[in-house]
């Protein structure tokens, strides 16, 4: 977003909020409010930079699968053990992971969203919101998000509330301030008549 016209901008992030008010719709129905469809994009954005295949990870074990003059792998027979351990396993031959790549749209996206996150820098302690919103966001555990936001508290649900609240606040606030954009009808936003 840093990169395009003020209008550029506007009419992207008003495409993502649509996007968010269907998954927050979706997820939600009728009882859906404007802070749902923020989070829910939030989420989804955590959600798709997870599967992005990691690149590093995938050169650090290219030599596994390499040839040469010292194989570096399993033996066929090894390779024989294994699927019929998986077969006694109930598991379906030749079944690995699940690959999933994100369209471009999606990635473009989820990194505008994640964007967003700069307007919780106006935060008392910035790092700890974001570092706890993004955990919540990505389904993290219950403690791990206490510990990160309020180390000193004790563990309640009013702490995460405050945490989504906190994080989309900030985020509509500099919607409104940056780019123009302020909530609407429903669980629609729109432009601010200037």
């Amino acid at each position: 977003m840093t990169n395009s016209s003020p209008l550029e901008a506007r009419t992207q992030a008003l495409s993502w909020l649509s996007h968010g008010g269907e998954l927050a719709f979706a997820l939600k129905g009728e009882r859906a409010k404007h802070g749902d469809v923020i989070w829910q994009l939030l989420v989804e954005a955590i959600e798709v930079i997870d599967k992005t295949p990691d690149q590093e990870r995938r050169w650090l074990t290219s030599g596994q699968r390499s040839g040469g003059w010292n194989m570096i792998g399993m033996s066929r027979a090894e390779l024989i053990e294994i699927e019929r351990l998986r077969l006694f396993s109930s598991m379906k031959p030749f079944d690995g992971n699940t690959k999933t790549a994100p369209q471009r749209n999606d990635v473009d996206r989820a990194l505008g969203v994640l964007e967003w996150m700069r307007w919780c820098n106006v935060a008392r302690l910035p790092e700890r919101l974001t570092k706890a919103a993004i955990a919540l966001a990505r389904g993290g555990d219950q403690e791990l998000v206490h510990r990160l936001y309020c180390p000193t508290r004790k563990p309640n649900r009013q702490n995460t509330a405050e945490i989504k609240t906190r994080t989309v606040g900030f985020i509509l606030t500099g919607l409104k301030k940056d780019i123009g954009i302020v909530p609407a009808d429903g669980i629609s936003f729109k432009e601010i008549i200037s």
